[in-house]
């Protein structure tokens, strides 16, 4: 099959113009060839924008896609009423229209061309390695959040820090990114879970696999005892029910487990922790 060219600009959320920071929130693809016309923007999913931007309300955010979802269906209509002819120049123009440079919270990268066997599959793509960072697998982003913590429980001068550490034996065993040991007696566990998954069923499969390493180490007496183990939980956006709902499920049964759960962000929580 025969491959399109498409031209595509990604859509950056900056509501700070004097410090030019931005998230990708969403992508607007043509194919002047076809006169294919369409656009994909983050409106669910947006904590991650909120909590860099943390001095924004998520009104304010949800305010500007709506504003730009509204100018970019307007091109679309206009678009499929205006092509009859020209289709190539029209689509062209009408994209250029629709990404050109503006003074705005929402903006556009500068346009890129890809070729596509099929346009709309090449959108759903670029939305997901821009906006839903599809190459950011779980561990990736767990292993940051360790990051994060790591630099905070370094920052305590603890007399006994924590490592990385691999807990358990032949049969059954985990490798937890901040274990405070000492000797042979492991003293405290601290566990980065992302639950900010796309659907609640995502949610489910990854809570639900630590919930049963961490039932089968306790089993074999290879964790620390009662409230020295700790998960710091990324969480979906509370409005997103079914996502919510599966969240807070997982973060009882760890709890039932005698385990600590706390906002990964609870850094007064996470050190009062590492710090007992």
């Amino acid at each position: 099959m025969n491959k399109l060219a498409c031209r595509y600009a990604v859509v950056q959320f900056m509501p700070h113009a004097d410090t030019e920071e931005f998230v990708n929130i969403g992508v607007v693809l043509a194919c002047p060839q076809t006169g294919f016309f369409d656009f994909q923007l983050e409106s669910r999913k947006y904590k991650r924008v909120t909590d860099f931007f943390d001095e924004l309300s998520p009104e304010m955010y949800r305010a500007a896609v709506r504003v730009i979802r509204g100018e970019l269906q307007r091109v679309q209509t206009q678009l499929s009423e205006q092509l009859r002819d020209e289709v190539v120049w029209r689509t062209r123009a009408f994209f250029d229209r629709a990404t050109h440079a503006r003074e705005a919270m929402i903006r556009f990268s500068s346009p890129r061309v890809v070729l596509a066997e099929s346009p709309q599959n090449e959108l759903d793509r670029l939305y997901r390695h821009y906006v839903d960072r599809n190459f950011a697998t779980r561990e990736y982003a767990e292993t940051e959040m360790a990051k994060r913590l790591g630099t905070l429980l370094k920052s305590l001068d603890l007399q006994t820090p924590f490592k990385p550490l691999r807990i358990g034996d032949d049969q059954i065993h985990a490798t937890f990114p901040l274990v405070q040991q000492r000797g042979d007696e492991i003293l405290k566990v601290i566990k980065p879970l992302n639950l900010n998954k796309a659907e609640p069923n995502a949610i489910y499969d990854h809570g639900d696999a630590w919930i049963q390493k961490v039932k089968r180490l306790k089993s074999r007496q290879l964790l620390p005892p009662e409230s020295d183990l700790l998960f710091a939980l990324a969480a979906p956006p509370q409005a997103d029910v079914k996502r919510w709902l599966a969240y807070q499920e997982i973060r009882h049964e760890l709890n039932r487990l005698n385990a600590i759960t706390v906002d990964e962000g609870a850094q007064g929580d996470i050190t009062s922790f590492a710090m007992q």
